[in-house]
């Protein structure tokens, strides 16, 4: 009885053993092919980006990412701002962000214009059920948001900008109109944070105001002579 029990453990040591030793060797080619792909996956994701903005900005000649140097807190939805140029005229900018759908988060990129008004949209990535919740994603639907301005609704009113909603899919399209909102939102605080810190003084003549302040008075004697000479 020792002898099979002492077996029965020995067996168990070794499959046990060579699970783990399944399990690391997997875990170590997972994050060798890890090493390798990611930075491709990220030089693709870079690249389709890219291409939004250019499509949301035909005419940019460039494209600065501003969340390093941003002192403005971004929303938490939003991953990237990028501002746009046209030969170093501000045309707008591109937000990089997510919003919630119905089963996910939906990816998109919204261009704003320099008037804080949309260019257009372009849905990066959309999980939602196909045929029902991706049709927000639609490019005539995204089309409908352009030129409009914050705050955007689905509601009529006097204060709001009208979107519709596509029937069926109101968790996908709120998630557009909710991508949208934040995205106009932060521009507007965006750009006007950028004309306070850009915008130059007037500067104060020093040096006339000291000639000025230093300058003998007239006697009467000098201003007789002035007058005769006139």
């Amino acid at each position: 009885m020792e002898n099979e029990k002492k077996a029965s453990l020995i067996n168990i040591a070794v499959i046990t053993g060579k699970l783990m030793l399944i399990t690391c060797t997997v875990a170590i080619l997972l994050a060798v092919i890890n090493l390798f792909t990611q930075p491709i996956i990220d030089k693709n994701e870079s690249a389709a980006k890219n291409a939004a903005v250019m499509e949301l900005f035909p005419q940019a000649t460039e494209i600065t990412p501003l969340s390093d140097s941003l002192t403005l807190e971004m929303p938490k939805d939003v991953s990237e701002v990028y501002a746009v140029y046209k030969a170093g005229a501000l045309l707008g900018y591109c937000v990089d962000g997510q919003s919630m759908g119905f089963s996910d988060y939906v990816a998109m990129m919204v261009g704003v214009s320099a008037q804080n008004t949309v260019t257009g949209i372009r849905v990066l990535s959309i999980s939602d059920t196909p045929g029902i919740g991706q049709n927000a994603a639609e490019q005539d639907y995204l089309d409908s948001y352009i030129e409009l301005s914050y705050p955007v609704s689905f509601d009529f009113g006097n204060d709001v900008q009208h979107a519709d909603a596509i029937s069926g899919a109101t968790y996908s399209s709120r998630a557009i109109l909710n991508g949208v909102n934040t995205a106009l939102e932060f521009c507007a605080a965006l750009g006007t944070q950028q004309k306070d810190t850009t915008a130059d003084p007037t500067p104060i003549d020093t040096e006339n105001s000291a000639e000025t302040e230093t300058q003998p008075p007239v006697t009467e004697t000098e201003q007789n002579t002035e007058m005769s000479e006139q």
